[in-house]
């Protein structure tokens, strides 16, 4: 089997291409390698280069991963999407009954292998920083293709696909959510790590001195929603409660607005 034949026929053409698969003698072994392992790289490696390359963030504050820490959540990724595949094909192998089909392993890992196709290509654009929501594309795609390929190979009434899928679809999402909290055990999440231990934003500040850090806590006075702004210099704390700093903005702002409407007065 050509993989990129394959792939290429899940897409564009998945009709005739599911009762081929459906008369294939294989083992999940041979499932999932090299055509998954190769196809799961893509979201992987594409989240990498997102998270440690790329970086991630808004507002021209962009944070990046220690390549080491990028690495390990790449690998975590890669695992984890091998596993849940595997997972979703042997839930869809145990519900086959409940809607009128037949149980059988080799079918459900082969429906969620080749239906998770579009998902893995679509990957490529968590590589893409503003972009990633596009993935969400090939995952409603290889829904679709699941909804297709069921009657086929797990051989349940065609108007009992609906149904099926959506519990197909149910089950996938709840293995996921477990999963994901498994290896949170394992794993911290790349927000947390790349803002701190104590998961409070910080950053530096140039002065002709050297760089000073500099942080941001609750205020401990009468207003408690105030944010102190601590900045560390060489003669000591300096602490700036942020909120006076953004009225002092807005005034200035306010300031600003009414001296451009009285030059727009002078000019009429």
């Amino acid at each position: 089997m050509d993989l990129i034949e394959r792939a290429r026929a899940m897409v564009l053409n998945p009709g005739p291409t599911w009762p081929i698969i459906e008369q294939e003698k294989t083992d999940w072994p041979k499932l999932f390698f090299p055509y998954l392992a190769t196809l799961a790289l893509i979201p992987a490696v594409a989240s990498f280069i997102g998270w440690s390359v790329l970086g991630f963030g808004s507002f021209g504050d962009v944070v990046r991963l220690p390549v080491l820490s990028g690495l390990g959540l790449m690998v975590s990724q890669y695992v984890l999407t091998l596993v849940m595949i595997f997972a979703w094909g042997w839930f869809i192998n145990l519900l086959a009954p409940s809607f009128g089909g037949q149980s059988n392993l080799i079918n459900g890992l082969k429906l969620t292998v080749y239906a998770s196709t579009p998902a893995m290509l679509a990957g490529v654009f968590g590589a893409m920083p503003g972009l990633g929501f596009l993935s969400l594309v090939g995952g409603l795609y290889a829904l679709y293709l699941v909804y297709q390929g069921l009657p086929v190979l797990m051989k349940n009434p065609p108007e009992k696909s609906i149904t099926y899928m959506a519990m197909a679809m149910v089950t996938g999402i709840v293995g996921s959510l477990m999963l994901s909290m498994l290896s949170s055990l394992f794993m911290p999440s790349p927000v947390v790590g790349a803002l701190g231990a104590q998961g409070s934003p910080s950053t530096s500040i140039s002065t002709p001195q050297g760089d000073v850090p500099a942080s941001t806590a609750p205020s401990k006075g009468d207003a408690p929603s105030d944010t102190l702004v601590t900045v560390k210099t060489p003669d000591g704390e300096v602490k700036v409660v942020a909120e006076g700093l953004q009225d002092m903005v807005k005034r200035l702002e306010a300031m600003a607005a009414e001296k451009e409407k009285a030059k727009a007065a002078q000019q009429k």
